[in-house]
């Protein structure tokens, strides 16, 4: 009996193992992946534009997928302004020529006019709004 205990002991500690190896493989696939994408993506905005793109990037281990949260943000008056946000499937979206976004906040300079905010097919009406819907995906 005690040699079943230990010999399941260790099988399960080798399948942690290896599950972890891989967890930490498709982070890295990830995380260059995300870079690559962000690159790729910043090239939209002209050099000496005052638009601060950034993002981060989080491997979604629930979702099996790779996912880059990009924020492009201005300087007003001294002081940092989101602009828009966007999430997007690296992979998935560097697959496809049309990239779409799974999720989508966009402010205008105008202020009479309403945000652009959309997660999947759920409308949202703020930053902050937009931030809680896309931190499931950002966060598992």
């Amino acid at each position: 009996m005690k040699k079943l205990i230990l010999a399941l002991f260790f099988t399960i500690m080798m399948v942690y193992s290896a599950s972890a190896q891989s967890t930490l493989a498709l982070q890295e696939k990830c995380a260059e992946g995300a870079k690559k994408f962000f690159f790729e993506f910043k090239g939209q905005y002209r050099s000496d534009s005052n638009l601060w793109p950034d993002y981060t990037s989080h491997y979604n281990k629930k979702l099996d997928r790779c996912f880059i949260h990009i924020f492009v943000s201005t300087f007003k008056d001294g002081k940092e302004e989101n602009l828009s946000q966007y999430l997007f499937d690296v992979f998935e979206a560097g697959q496809q020529s049309n990239t779409l976004a799974y999720g989508r906040f966009q402010k205008f300079p105008d202020r009479t006019k309403t945000p652009v905010c959309k997660v999947g097919d759920k409308i949202c009406h703020s930053e902050a709004e937009f931030e809680a819907l896309i931190k499931p995906y950002m966060e598992e």
